[in-house]
């Protein structure tokens, strides 16, 4: 089953990839920072902070922000997935290649077969809710 669709909250919920996309900015520790980069999606008039969700087949994928579907496209692609050590290295921080957010998907979506029919649905929702966007 594919399927994918936007919910609202209140308050910026941080998913599981907020940490590794969203990088502070002002010298402050992650959770204390103000400022980040690139910076934190703003509210949509009326209805609240997205949150994007994507499901293909069995698996749901969660974001708080566009750059997030961006970043996750970007690793999915790739034939070979890069190690979550290499990933986690990448952020610079004492936060270990455990808690990284490719580290936590499911092990029936990092499959190079299963990838590739996920980047491409992804692909389409990425499509659809910038559209639901500019609406």
């Amino acid at each position: 089953m594919k399927r994918h669709w936007i919910t609202y909250t209140d308050q910026w919920v941080a998913g599981s990839m907020s940490y590794w996309v969203h990088r502070e900015a002002d010298g402050r520790p992650w959770h204390e920072a103000k400022i980040f980069d690139p910076p934190l999606p703003r509210p949509v008039p009326c209805k609240g902070y997205p949150c994007y969700h994507v499901e293909v087949n069995g698996v749901i994928f969660h974001f708080s922000s566009p750059q997030e579907i961006a970043t996750c496209l970007e690793v999915l692609s790739l034939k070979l997935l890069p190690t979550t050590i290499r990933l986690a290295k990448q952020r610079g921080t004492g936060i270990g290649p455990n808690q990284h957010w490719l580290s936590r998907l499911p092990p029936k979506a990092k499959p190079w077969r299963y990838r590739q029919k996920a980047v491409k649905y992804l692909r389409k929702a990425q499509a659809q809710f910038a559209e639901d966007c500019r609406a």
